[in-house]
């Protein structure tokens, strides 16, 4: 199951002894292990309350040991083992053990095997694991017959939604649809997607705008974004969108302020040329609507129409000779011979082509 259907299952009293959470994705498990500590301890709980232990160097006989002792200050016995690497593939060199280490493994292992199917009523174990468990391990399969495992799958571009969803309601917020798609688009040129990082910026649009105001329009999206640098790249190549010279120029050089390297601003501005050109030529071949989504990669309807109005205003020979120019630009930045104003002709090239 992923975060959502956990949060569910939580809500609806459906409450386990044994959970894992393990995926990639560290603002899940970070945030499924909240939403499960919070409906243990719905009056709040102290650091004593809860047994955090290092999975990594724990044995078995002691996990045993710790999930039988009965509580003496708290009605639960509530343990989070992190970095729970008996659920991970095991290692040549774990395979390849004696044969009296693994009769020895496997007798711990059908210990644990009991303790998964009669598990004291006072302990409660949240397993945490920040990479794929590894399901086909016998240790997996016997402990997902009494267990609610939560997997917690990387966020892209395409899945954001439901991230963001989530979000805007727990900020009591709506996106009017022009926000909505400059999101996606500036999501979609983060070489990582980090939710924790994205969870705090829309935390600070929430105080930004105060608890009046429920819409987010794209403007203000822009204005409380404007230091991420993602947001600014994506700016930048919205502005030659709308062919305005001053502001693209500006967040061209903004973004050499910010620190942010040559090379990356024109990845950026290679990634929007290439795309202007594709859907031109998609264009030409008549595809429309989904069909010619599915041909650039791109499935949110509005922003679908955008791009194609958007690639109507370039031609396709300006956008033949800034693709080959960028691409001399970035031999000459990783050479060390760019001059930055190689960069802005192209900007201004692109800006000054209006159909």
């Amino acid at each position: 199951m992923n975060f959502g259907e956990l949060k569910t299952r939580l809500k609806k009293g459906d409450i386990s002894q044994l959970y894992l959470l393990s995926g990639e994705e560290a603002y899940y498990i970070q945030r499924a292990e909240e939403a499960i500590l919070n409906t243990l301890f719905p009056e709040g709980y102290n650091v004593e309350d809860v047994q955090i232990v290092d999975g990594t160097s724990l044995s078995i006989i002691d996990f045993v040991g710790m999930v039988e002792t009965v509580p003496f200050f708290s009605p639960k016995n509530v343990i989070i083992v992190r970095d729970a690497v008996m659920f991970k593939a095991r290692n040549k060199g774990g395979e390849a053990a004696g044969k009296d280490s693994a009769k020895q493994t496997s007798a711990k292992e059908e210990r644990l095997y009991k303790l998964f199917a009669n598990m004291p009523d006072f302990s409660i174990v949240i397993f945490e694991l920040r990479e794929k468990a590894d399901g086909r391990k016998k240790l997996y399969k016997e402990f997902s017959k009494h267990a609610q495992i939560m997997e917690a799958v990387p966020v892209r571009a395409y899945n954001i939604d439901e991230w963001l969803q989530g979000k805007l309601q727990e900020i009591h917020k709506t996106m009017d649809r022009e926000a909505h798609a400059y999101f996606v688009r500036a999501v979609s040129m983060m070489d990582n997607i980090s939710l924790g990082f994205l969870d705090k910026e829309m935390e600070k649009l929430s105080l930004f705008m105060g608890a009046e105001q429920k819409l987010i329009d794209r403007d203000t999206l822009v204005q409380v974004f404007s230091d991420v640098l993602e947001i600014n790249g994506y700016a930048m190549n919205d502005a030659i969108s709308d062919h305005d010279i001053k502001k693209a120029l500006y967040l061209f050089n903004k973004q050499q302020e910010q620190g942010v390297y040559i090379v990356r601003i024109i990845s950026q501005l290679v990634y929007f040329v290439r795309q202007m050109w594709q859907a031109k030529t998609m264009l030409n071949k008549g595809l429309r609507d989904r069909a010619f989504g599915q041909a650039i990669g791109v499935s949110h309807p509005f922003i679908i129409k955008k791009i194609i109005r958007e690639c109507q205003g370039f031609s396709e020979e300006i956008l033949k000779n800034a693709f080959l120019q960028l691409a001399e630009c970035d031999l000459r930045a990783k050479t060390g011979r760019l001059d930055n104003a190689e960069v802005e002709s192209v900007i201004i090239t692109l800006c000054n082509n209006d159909q």
